[in-house]
């Protein structure tokens, strides 16, 4: 295997195991403002009204989601990388490059 696919292919796994793990993040959050959305009655901050409060939980899962976007995004330009082979120069590579000048 060239080193560039399995670079970008350890890349790509890792990236989505970001997605997945803001994906959640954004879900908790989200159930989150549901949950105070619901049962009003259990939220009990006097700072911040229930509106606000529920407006930040969502943004915080909109901010969330986007990353979870963005590390599909990098996940798949990744992904195709690897498939064609194309990547970085492995240090092996580069050795040999320096030797034959």
């Amino acid at each position: 295997m060239l080193g560039g696919v399995k670079t970008h292919f350890t890349v790509a796994l890792q990236y989505e195991e970001l997605a997945q793990i803001n994906k959640s993040k954004a879900d908790k959050w989200e159930f989150m403002a549901d949950y105070i959305e619901t049962f009003p009655k259990e939220y009990h901050d006097p700072s911040v009204t229930l509106k606000e409060h529920i407006a930040q939980l969502r943004a915080i899962a909109a901010d969330f989601r986007k990353t979870e976007e963005q590390d599909q995004a990098l996940a798949k330009k990744h992904r195709y990388l690897a498939r064609h082979g194309l990547g970085p120069p492995t240090l092996t590579s580069e050795s040999a490059k320096e030797s034959a000048h």
